[in-house]
């Protein structure tokens, strides 16, 4: 049967074939990766394959094989295992250099398949769709349809139909097969060696070689480790797959060169077979294959009776051991005939030398204090691959197969070097992504949504997100959650201006219980390369230590909250006015005031700028670069989609107008964050930014819902007004100089309301760690500040962006 485009035939000729095959080739997204498509794709494939009506004449060990191996966590740790992490991002190989590297799809890829193998065909293609090659497969006579049937079964999972263009089953005959291999640009055989030397000579110049040749394995056991479990594990590695598959085993060397124990060992060995063989089904040899077995031991035999040699014969019922008292490796005639030999392990490397490119799996049984020399003197003899001897047969994900990574050989490395002056602040030149699959009528996520049933089971690290009176609210990520969130960030501080060549860094971004953010810009300075000097919070509010470090270390660039660096400076004005080394202040959450802005100016300092726009739950959401005015970010496309919606309605904003910023992470598994309503309003800014970057860009306005931002920390104005017990409203403002201040107005008592209010967990941290002052001004409710436009009276007033424009 032959598949191509998803679609099945029964019979085509060689022309139609080719014109088929040759129909999408020029269409440039067959040559684009696929890779979460795929993924998402075999997640579906492999819960219908629970029914067991669902392709029935697989056997349960065989789809178990296919549930294991599809795993999406297995085919992404397969994909960054083996290619790296984001390996399709081209991007810099280092942020001080012009120089983009990335994985790519080799183009058009040939397989030829074996027949001993019945899920091979299907593994193979998957793993090459991973990385986006068009796929053709030639199976052998006897897959009987199987793979083309797996693959049918497997692309209804992909809801946007275009996988189904990347995979053709071709059952085509071995004369049809030069025309096909003519247009590959890489062929990927397993078989014997006349197989593949005939294979071979079909490649055009410049088509990549793929080869999967035949291979030896072996058992090699130490005396002292030996017990009948031992044996056990050894002839039932021999007769699962009858040593038709590489990783069996075909012969048993023994620690040794004395016939006493090579004997015993073999009388034991034949014991095992009584024992295990009858368990496993026996494949029957062809009459060429039987010829060679009864010659083996013909041999052997004569060898014994004429010349003497040292060496036995155990023969049973379809099994046969075979002890010979050489070292010499050779292959065994297989379906069940073992070699016994003596190999001490001084002779090893000799021995095993001449086999060295032939040698796959070795089944180790030794004593503990063994292992370590023993693994790396057989890995150096050529050995590709050492298990336990009851797992040779095993594999893990991810596993290399023959010594080297599947994805690497069907992929190709590329690379573009630009001018220095060609987009200097540009971490990758990677294409806008598609927006992510939101099923429609989803509804708005708020923040007790969010803390309620967005976290997953998978989750491993937590941020604390809130919740300084009662229990903490947790973010959760997974690790490569993490990694993606701040391999994100950090190029969005190359972005905004951080040169990891030369800049000196000094992490300013504590803030009391809310540790997130000194956490993540460790890591991301990490990723960037960059000198960095991390720095807590001084408990007394006595910046002099932090001061006389930043002198002493030449530090030209700080990295903090506004409230933080405007305390700094306040407070250390004549050591740092003296200094005036601090040229760059990247500042995380909102722009910052003219007069704060104008404050720090007097110092020395040349760059200010409001470098990253996340939070702790929604993670990194947006960056600031040099061609932007202060308040505008480019959204963090690759890990973040963005809509701005009406203030009241879930309708989209049109351009220009205010709306609530609602995003969902694309890059996020540890907790499923979909049209979250972070609590900002902004709009979208309109033309393709000057730094050449093309994700969108967004203007940051003003809060809206029930949290204030202070820095880090999220201050609820409805918490205020309950714990002050009479009208208030709340004013957000720069206070003198620079720093936040709120003014709180309230219809009553100022010093009842502030012995009140700061009870609230999140306002005493705040004040603590000097992110804002507060003040309390007794005013009747009639002189509260009125919206110009609405003549209501608001609760809260953030007048901080006002003053920033």
């Amino acid at each position: 049967m032959y598949l191509i485009q998803g679609k099945t035939y029964a019979n085509l000729t060689p022309e139609q074939t080719i014109a088929l095959l040759n129909k999408r080739l020029d269409n440039p997204q067959d040559y684009a990766c696929h890779a979460e498509a795929v993924i998402a794709c075999a997640e579906t494939f492999i819960q219908r394959l629970q029914e067991s009506a669902f392709i029935p004449q697989l056997d349960a060990s065989l789809r178990q094989e296919i549930i294991t191996f599809c795993q999406p966590t297995a085919l992404r740790n397969k994909l960054e295992r083996e290619l790296g992490d984001n390996p399709f991002s081209l991007r810099r190989i280092d942020y001080h250099l012009p120089h983009f590297e990335s994985w790519r799809a080799l183009g058009v890829v040939v397989h030829i398949t074996p027949a001993n193998a019945p899920l091979l065909p299907f593994f193979a293609l998957l793993e090459s769709l991973l990385v986006g090659n068009v796929n053709w497969l030639r199976p052998s006579s006897s897959d009987r349809g199987l793979t083309a049937q797996l693959l049918q079964a497997f692309l209804k999972g992909d809801d946007r139909g275009e996988l189904a263009n990347f995979i053709a089953v071709l059952p085509v005959s071995a004369e049809q097969l030069p025309q096909l291999i003519a247009l590959a640009d890489g062929v990927s055989a397993w078989g014997s060696d006349t197989a593949l030397t005939a294979i071979r000579q079909m490649l055009p110049n410049g088509c990549r070689w793929i080869t999967w040749g035949h291979k030896i394995s072996f058992a090699y056991l130490v005396p002292d480790a030996l017990d009948d479990a031992i044996f056990d594990a050894a002839v039932d590695e021999v007769c699962r797959f009858d040593q038709q598959a590489c990783s069996s085993p075909q012969l048993i060397f023994i620690d040794s060169d004395d016939p006493a124990i090579l004997q015993t060992t073999g009388q034991r060995l034949a014991q095992a077979f009584e024992r295990r063989h009858p368990q496993w089904p026996a494949l029957t040899p062809s009459e060429r294959e039987a010829a060679d077995i009864t010659s083996y031991t013909a041999f052997t035999r004569l060898d014994r009776a004429f010349a003497t040699a040292e060496n036995s014969l155990w023969i049973g019922n379809g099994w046969r051991i075979i002890w010979q008292h050489e070292t010499a490796i050779e292959p065994s005639p297989l379906f069940r005939t073992v070699l016994l030999r003596p190999l001490p392990r001084q002779q090893l490397l000799q021995a095993l030398r001449p086999w060295r490119a032939q040698l796959q799996t070795c089944g180790l049984a030794t004593t503990p204090q063994d292992m370590a020399p023993l693994s790396q003197l057989i890995i150096s003899a050529g050995v590709n691959r050492i298990t336990p001897v009851q797992n040779m047969h095993d594999g893990y994900a991810g596993e290399p197969h023959d010594g080297v990574y599947a994805l690497s050989r069907l992929a190709k490395r590329v690379s573009v070097t630009l001018a220095v002056d060609m987009l200097p602040r540009q971490a990758t030149l990677d294409l806008l992504p598609a927006a992510p699959a939101i099923p429609e009528n989803t509804p708005i996520m708020g923040k007790q949504q969010f803390l309620r049933d967005s976290l997953q089971p998978c989750a491993q690290l937590f941020f604390r997100s809130g919740g300084s009176s009662g229990d903490p609210k947790l973010a959760g990520f997974t690790w490569r959650d993490y990694h993606r969130q701040m391999q994100a960030a950090a190029d969005g501080l190359f972005a905004a201006g951080l040169d990891p060549a030369c800049d000196k860094v000094m992490n300013l971004m504590y803030a009391g219980n809310l540790y997130g953010g000194l956490l993540s810009f460790f890591t991301l300075l990490d990723k960037l390369k960059a000198t960095n000097y991390p720095m807590g919070g001084p408990d007394d509010g006595n910046y002099g230590e932090v001061a006389r470090l930043i002198v002493q270390q030449g530090i030209d660039t700080l990295i903090g909250m506004p409230a933080t660096i405007y305390q700094l400076f306040q407070r250390e004005a004549d050591t740092l006015r003296a200094y005036g080394g601090v040229k760059k202040l990247l500042l995380g959450g909102e722009h910052i005031g003219t007069e704060l802005r104008a404050y720090l100016q007097r110092f020395g300092v040349t760059t200010i700028r409001s470098a990253i726009y996340g939070s702790v739950d929604a993670g990194p959401l947006g960056y600031a670069c040099h061609a932007s005015p202060d308040g505008i970010f480019h959204l963090m496309s690759d890990i973040q989609w963005l809509e701005i919606v009406d203030l009241d309605r879930d309708e989209a904003v049109s351009d220009g107008e205010t709306g609530r910023l609602l995003f969902t992470s694309k890059a996020r598994d540890g907790q499923k964050i979909m049209r979250y309503d972070i609590g900002d309003t902004g709009r979208w800014v309109k033309g393709i930014c000057a730094c050449g970057n093309a994700s969108p860009r967004f203007e940051l306005l003003e809060r809206h819902g029930n949290l204030v931002r202070i820095g880090t920390m999220f201050i609820q104005p409805q918490r205020l007004a309950s714990l002050a017990q009479v009208p208030v409203q709340l004013i957000l403002e720069y206070a003198p100089g620079g720093g936040d201040r709120i003014r709180l107005l309230a219809d009553g008592d100022a010093g009842e309301v502030r012995h009140r209010v700061i009870t609230d967990g999140e306002l005493v941290l705040a004040l603590k760690t000097a992110l804002l002052e507060f003040e309390v001004i007794s005013q009747p409710f009639a002189l509260f500040e009125r919206h110009a436009q609405s003549g209501k009276t608001p609760l809260f007033i953030d007048k901080r962006l006002q003053a920033g424009k």
